[in-house]
C-alpha cells in the first residue's frame, strides 16, 4: 500500500495550484517598492513619520485580503470564476462517462469479471489517498463562505480600528476636530485681518490668545513673528518664525516670513533658501497662497544678484502654475526687469505694461517701466512713470534719486526740442 503524502505537502502543492505563492512573491515586491518610495517621498512631501506606518499596515491589510482572494478565484480567458477543488473535474467526468456507457448499453455489475487482488488493493489504496486529500483540502470550502459573509466585517472592523488609533494625529494634521486647535486658528485668522487692516496691537492680542489656547500652533507663531517684524524687532522676528517652521513643515508661510524678513537683514544666501523651501511646500500641494509671492521674491534676489537668466526660469514657472493668481503682477514686474537686465527693451515692456495694468499703484512697476521707457528712447513716457513713482515711493532717499534722474530727463528732453 502506498505511503500518504503529508499534510504539508499536500497543503503546498496547493497553494502553488491556486497561485498563491506567485501571488505572494509579487505582491511582496511591489509592496516593499512602495514602501521605499514612501520612506524617501514623504518627509520631502512635509509629511508626518506617522503616514510610512499607516501605509504598512494598510499593505498588510491588503495582503491578507489578496491571499485570501487568490485561493479562493482564478482568473480564466472566460473570466474570473471560483477555482475548483482537486479531483471535482475528475469525479464529474467519471460520472458523465457510467451514464454514457448505461445509455450505451453496458454490461451490468454482475456480469463484470472479478478483479483480482492486486487490483483491489490498488483500488481500495487510491480511495484512501482521495479521502484523505479532501479532508485535507476542507478549507477551500470553508474559504469562499469566509469570503462572502466575513471578509467584508472583518476589513470594515480593522479599518476603524486603524482609524480610531490614528484619529488624533489626523485630526492634528488637518486642524479639525480639536477644540483648543479651532478655537487658536479663528484668534489667528482675526490677527490676519488685523495685521492687513494695520491694526498692529489688537493684532498681537489676538496671537497671544491664539498661542494660549494651543501653543504649538505653527500658523500663530507665524504671524507673531510678521507682528515682531511690523513692530522693527528683526531679531526677535526671525527667532519666532523658526519656531513655526519647527512645527509645522507643512506651512509654508512660516519659511516665507523668515526668507522676507532674512532679506531685510540683508542674509541673502539663506533667504534664497527659505524662499525656496516655500515654493516646494506649496508646488507639492498644489496651492497659490505663497508659491506667487515666493517666486516673486526669489527672482527679484537673482535680478539683484544679476542672474536674470536663473530669475526668468522662476518667473516662467509662477506665471504657468497660476496665471490667475492675484499676485501675478509681482511676477510681470519683476519679470520686465529680469528682460530689462538682459536689454530685451520690447519684452520688459511688454510684462511691465502687463504688471501696471493689473495694479498702477506698485511703485516698483513704476520705477522699472521709467528705465524701460527711457532705454527705448521713450524719454516724455520715461518722465511720466518717474513722477508716478516719486510719488509713491515712501523711502525719501529713493525718492530723492527718482527726482534727481527725473530732472536729468527733462533737461534732456528740452535739449532735444530746442534742437528740432
Amino acid at each position: 500500500m502506498p505511503k500518504k503524502p503529508p499534510n504539508l505537502f499536500i497543503f503546498w502543492n496547493e497553494l502553488k495550484r491556486r497561485k498563491v505563492i506567485k501571488a505572494s512573491f509579487v505582491y511582496i515586491a511591489v509592496a516593499y517598492a512602495i514602501i521605499q518610495a514612501a520612506d524617501i517621498v514623504f518627509p520631502r512631501l512635509g509629511l508626518p513619520d506617522w503616514t510610512v506606518t499607516f501605509v504598512l499596515i494598510l499593505l498588510i491589510i491588503i495582503f491578507i485580503l489578496v491571499i485570501v482572494l487568490t485561493w479562493v478565484y482564478d482568473i480564466t480567458p472566460e473570466g474570473i470564476k471560483v477555482t475548483e477543488d482537486i479531483g471535482s473535474g475528475s469525479n464529474q467526468e467519471k460520472g458523465k462517462k457510467s451514464a454514457k456507457s448505461r445509455k450505451q448499453g453496458a454490461p451490468d455489475a454482475y456480469q463484470k469479471p472479478v478483479p483480482s487482488q492486486s487490483e483491489l488493493e490498488k483500488k481500495v489504496s487510491d480511495l484512501e489517498a482521495q479521502l484523505h486529500e479532501a479532508n485535507s483540502l476542507s478549507l477551500s470550502k470553508v474559504l469562499p463562505l469566509f469570503v462572502k459573509k466575513l471578509a467584508l466585517p472583518v476589513i470594515v472592523i480593522v479599518a476603524l480600528g486603524l482609524f480610531v488609533i490614528y484619529k488624533q494625529k489626523i485630526s492634528e494634521m488637518l486642524g479639525f476636530g480639536d477644540e483648543k486647535r479651532e478655537v487658536a486658528m479663528t484668534h489667528n485668522a482675526n490677527a490676519a485681518g488685523y495685521i492687513k487692516n494695520g491694526d498692529i496691537e489688537s493684532a498681537s492680542h489676538e496671537v497671544e490668545l491664539a498661542l494660549e489656547s494651543d501653543p504649538e500652533y505653527s500658523y500663530a507663531w507665524s504671524n507673531k513673528g510678521v507682528i515682531s517684524y511690523l513692530q522693527g524687532d528683526l531679531d526677535k522676528a526671525i527667532n519666532e518664525i523658526i519656531k513655526a517652521v519647527s512645527l509645522d513643515p507643512r506651512n509654508s508661510k512660516a519659511p516665507y516670513n523668515l526668507a522676507y524678513a532674512l532679506d531685510d537683514r540683508k542674509d541673502y544666501k539663506q533667504a534664497v533658501r527659505w524662499y525656496k523651501e516655500a515654493i516646494r511646500i506649496d508646488s507639492t500641494f498644489n496651492t497659490d497662497s505663497v508659491y506667487t509671492v515666493a517666486s516673486s521674491a526669489l527672482g527679484r534676489l537673482y535680478n539683484t544678484f544679476e542672474q536674470p537668466a536663473a530669475a526668468i526660469v522662476i518667473f516662467s514657472r509662477a506665471k504657468k502654475l497660476h496665471p490667475e493668481s492675484k499676485y501675478i503682477y509681482l511676477i510681470h514686474k519683476n519679470l520686465g526687469n529680469a528682460y530689462l537686465l538682459q536689454h530685451q527693451t520690447d519684452s520688459a515692456l511688454k510684462y511691465l505694461e502687463l504688471s501696471y495694468n493689473i495694479n498702477k499703484l506698485e511703485p516698483e512697476t513704476n520705477l522699472f517701466l521709467a528705465r524701460a521707457y527711457e532705454a527705448s528712447g521713450q524719454t516724455t513716457k520715461s518722465i511720466e512713470s518717474w513722477q508716478k513713482y516719486i510719488n509713491l515711493e515712501t523711502d525719501t532717499i529713493k525718492a530723492g534719486e527718482a527726482k534727481k534722474r527725473m530732472k536729468e530727463l527733462a533737461v534732456k528732453r528740452l535739449q532735444e526740442i530746442i534742437k528740432n
